[in-house]
């Protein structure tokens, strides 16, 4: 919270022209990177591929804690927007910047999804990066057991031509869970970003194929590492 305070008039100036939002990612990857390091938690990032930098992605991950978040926008290149629960909207300072930035989505209803889904279809085509889990939250006390994923990402990916990206984030759940607020457990966090799966000439038809692929992808990874 403090860097975050340190931090948050130059986070709120970003916000308020479409140009500027670039640095609001530069500034959340310096917010995630000394949280990590004043925590004492080490990162390991693997890449399957070298990211083009002339290229954005869609970004879809497991889900287990609150600290994904930091650790994604610490660990993606270039600027991204990420969507998340409506409610995060609401929380004090933290709401505003979210706003203005990046894609709140309320769990149960229709509208709110549909918004939301132009709303990542408009950032793909302004050029930005989109992190989305597809398991709509963090669901359940069962982690890190994948939920089902939702159609969404994978179906911005397919009518968009973008690149979807899976992600698995390893040992989150071990570090901070999301039901224990004040359990902090010092472990090192994994990051892998798997090979990217094109979804040029994919069509609303594969849509179930692509998100049961991306889906297999992370769960025998994490299987394979716990």
């Amino acid at each position: 919270m403090l860097i975050f305070l340190l931090l948050y008039p130059f986070l709120w100036l970003s916000t308020q022209r479409k140009e500027w939002h670039s640095w609001n990612g530069f500034l959340y990857r310096i917010w995630a990177k000394v949280l990590y390091f004043g925590m004492g938690i080490k990162m390991k990032t693997e890449w399957e591929f070298e990211p083009n930098p002339k290229q954005n992605y869609i970004y879809v991950s497991n889900h287990t804690s609150y600290m994904d978040i930091s650790a994604m926008v610490m660990t993606v290149p270039n600027f991204s927007v990420f969507m998340g629960k409506a409610s995060l909207s609401k929380v004090p300072l933290f709401g505003y910047i979210f706003k203005k930035i990046h894609i709140p989505v309320s769990r149960g209803q229709g509208s709110s999804r549909f918004e939301a889904f132009e709303k990542v279809k408009e950032a793909l085509a302004e050029g930005k990066n989109v992190l989305i889990y597809p398991e709509g939250g963090i669901i359940g006390n069962n982690q890190p057991t994948l939920n089902p994923f939702k159609d969404g990402a994978f179906r911005a990916a397919i009518q968009t031509d973008i690149p979807l990206v899976p992600v698995t984030i390893l040992y989150n759940w071990i570090i901070f869970p999301d039901k224990q607020p004040f359990k902090f457990t010092r472990h090192a966090c994994k990051m892998i970003y798997h090979k990217p799966i094109i979804t040029t000439n994919l069509e609303d038809k594969d849509i179930e194929d692509l998100k049961n692929k991306t889906f297999q992808l992370i769960d025998s990874t994490i299987k394979e590492n716990i």
